[in-house]
């Protein structure tokens, strides 16, 4: 796999296709492998680069001062895309790669052509998700790491596909798990109008079976846009959509980055501004 040095960490990457680049960052746990349910529909149109964030996979696990830090692994993509020579990609984030994405297209703009988020949280949607937060955190600390796994999976019930990207490609051990839960929450709400790239936000309709409102999340960083952002909910599922819902995602992201307006979709609710 190559590597590359940014920001003061090593950056482990891979590059799939050709065309307009798109950096790929994956949510929280996993590694760059997530994007597998992507690979055959974005690699013939486009030059896929997908990293390991630091602490996640084959990257460099360590943090200045041992402090898991969001803003920092934001500053990690635009140093990363600086040593590959890339400026000015599409960025598509999901979970908190799309906390990510967004931090980087909010102090780097340059670096951004156009942005997808999808499950993100710019704040606590309500005063319960932060203390569903703090409660998960608090039991997982308490339960060895393979029954972790195990209750973060029965999550998605019966959807045995979610499943098994989860499970093969889940990357961080327990340490640094609870280091990224009980990191800062990395608020910006209040800086989501400096972003002008066009931004596709999506995310599931309702609240998830862990009760945090994961709609309101994503309609609170759509009101707080610029006038060129959609937002896409899904009705039925929640994150990540790029497997519970791969094929729609895979639709209308791509549509979305070549520019296309975006159809109809059976179970979506879209709005734009």
């Amino acid at each position: 796999m190559p590597k590359v040095n940014a920001n003061g960490a090593t950056i482990n990457y891979e590059i799939m296709g050709d065309g307009p680049p798109v950096l790929f960052i994956h949510g929280s746990g996993v590694s760059w492998r997530m994007w597998e349910p992507q690979f055959e529909d974005f690699s013939p149109k486009f030059k896929m680069i997908m990293v390991d964030l630091r602490g996640h996979g084959e990257s460099s696990k360590d943090f200045p001062g041992g402090k898991y830090d969001h803003f920092l692994l934001a500053e990690d993509m635009k140093e990363f895309l600086d040593a590959i020579g890339e400026k000015n990609v599409h960025v598509v984030g999901v979970s908190q790669g799309a906390q990510i994405g967004t931090l980087l297209a909010i102090h780097h703009p340059a670096y951004v052509n156009r942005l997808v988020i999808s499950n993100s949280y710019s704040e606590f949607p309500s005063p319960a998700s932060k203390w569903v937060l703090n409660l998960s955190n608090f039991i997982f600390s308490l339960l060895p790491y393979n029954v972790i796994l195990s209750l973060m999976l029965k999550v998605y019930k019966e959807d045995t596909y979610t499943q098994e990207i989860i499970r093969k490609t889940i990357s961080i051990d327990k340490k640094m798990m609870l280091a990224m839960k009980k990191a800062p929450f990395p608020y910006h709400t209040h800086l989501l109008n400096k972003i002008k790239s066009p931004t596709l936000i999506m995310g599931g309709e309702g609240k998830v079976v862990t009760g945090i409102y994961e709609g309101k999340a994503s309609a609170i960083i759509f009101d707080n846009m610029h006038e060129n952002a959609t937002l896409a909910l899904f009705k039925g599922a929640f994150d990540p959509l790029s497997t519970m819902r791969k094929e729609l995602f895979n639709e209308m992201v791509i549509d979305f980055l070549q520019g296309k307006k975006l159809k109809d979709y059976q179970g979506v609710i879209i709005q734009s501004k």
